[in-house]
């Protein structure tokens, strides 16, 4: 009788355990994969993006925000992402189940969202060609493997075209930024469009930027590498000191990054052809002339080296300095010029005016 009950209790602890530990997560996880009024529980979305929560319909309005977003915090109260500076808290169980509770009556929001991004292209049967360049993007919208997930962080790029530079040559080019969505209520709600009206910013501070200078002066600034240009489209994130006009007020995001990725003379425009062929001879030109002249100014300092090792070499005998002096003019040949100046002219001019 004692023996029946240990083996009935036993198998009533792994009931319980089975239940506990395997059967009611998995009817949470399955809950949460239903995006259903009715549903309590969400999963969370991938690392790096979010979803947006609104209640009473799948078009009502914003109620709250599900992230999985390293290394910054969303606050509620404020509905802005801000760096995070305390330590990891420790997880729930639903948490360590990967879902999260947000209660009745609401719905994940499926929001459109559309960019260029500078990646590989694909061809009709989507394999890679093997070349860059921009590639739209779709996200949020409803189908097979589709996903509401929003990215905290878009790599986008866009092209400018015919920009005109001070002199007004026109010169394209491609930049890319990366964009950080910290407040997705007004990004998506109160603002909306924030993905072609930050393209327009950048788009348009590029033309102002290039509008300023000489065509030599951006091709310089691009081969060195200076970040005027990048400077100035990340501080399109805060706008003006007098005015709430920059991104981060208007649209909610804030433009952390941004490169060049290339920037071409408008191909066609015989003028520019001209011009610039024009200034890269004479810089080609100008190069070689100081080559030259390098040239000749160690050969002529090889030469006095000489000379000092001999003079030396005769050490303090009474006409060593005069010989050594000698044996120099003979090999050298200088030109006297007066007033006991003399000049050295290389081997190769002096055999051309002989």
């Amino acid at each position: 009788m004692v023996f029946l009950f240990i083996v009935i209790t036993i198998l009533m602890e792994i009931l319980v355990f089975a239940i506990v530990k395997l059967f009611i997560p998995r009817v949470i996880i399955v809950l949460a994969n239903h995006d259903l009024w009715w549903s309590p529980v969400r999963t969370l979305p991938p690392p790096g993006e979010m979803y947006i929560m609104v209640r009473g319909d799948p078009d009502g309005p914003f109620d709250s925000l599900i992230e999985s977003v390293k290394d910054f915090i969303y606050d509620k109260n404020t509905g802005t992402f801000e760096k995070d500076v305390l330590p990891t808290p420790k997880r729930s169980y639903f948490h360590r189940l990967g879902v999260t509770w947000v209660g009745f009556q609401k719905y994940i929001l499926w929001r459109k969202v559309s960019y260029d991004k500078w990646e590989m292209t694909k061809d009709a049967q989507g394999n890679s060609t093997g070349q860059y360049g921009l590639v739209p993007k779709i996200r949020g919208v409803r189908g097979e493997g589709a996903s509401p997930s929003i990215f905290f962080r878009y790599n986008m790029a866009t092209e400018i075209k015919a920009a005109e530079t001070r002199g007004n040559f026109p010169v394209n080019a491609l930049i890319v930024f990366t964009v950080q969505i910290r407040k997705p209520s007004q990004a998506f709600f109160l603002a909306g469009g924030w993905e072609s009206q930050t393209v327009a910013a950048v788009q348009s501070i590029f033309r102002e930027h290039v509008g300023y200078q000489y065509i030599d002066e951006l091709r310089e600034e691009l081969r060195t590498g200076a970040d005027s240009l990048v400077w100035r489209i990340k501080n399109l994130t805060l706008g003006t000191k007098d005015h709430n006009d920059g991104l981060f007020e208007l649209f909610g995001i804030e433009i952390i990054d941004a490169r060049f990725v290339s920037f071409d003379l408008v191909t066609g425009d015989p003028v520019m052809a001209a011009a610039v062929r024009a200034v890269e001879v004479e810089r080609l030109k100008a190069n070689a002339a100081a080559e030259r002249g390098q040239g000749e100014s160690r050969e002529r300092e090889t030469r006095a080296v000489g000379v000092r090792a001999e003079v030396l070499a005769w050490g303090s005998h009474p006409v060593g300095g005069t010989i050594a002096m000698a044996e120099a003019i003979k090999v050298a040949q200088p030109n006297v010029l007066g007033a006991g100046v003399i000049a050295s002219v290389p081997s190769e001019r002096r055999e051309s005016t002989d």
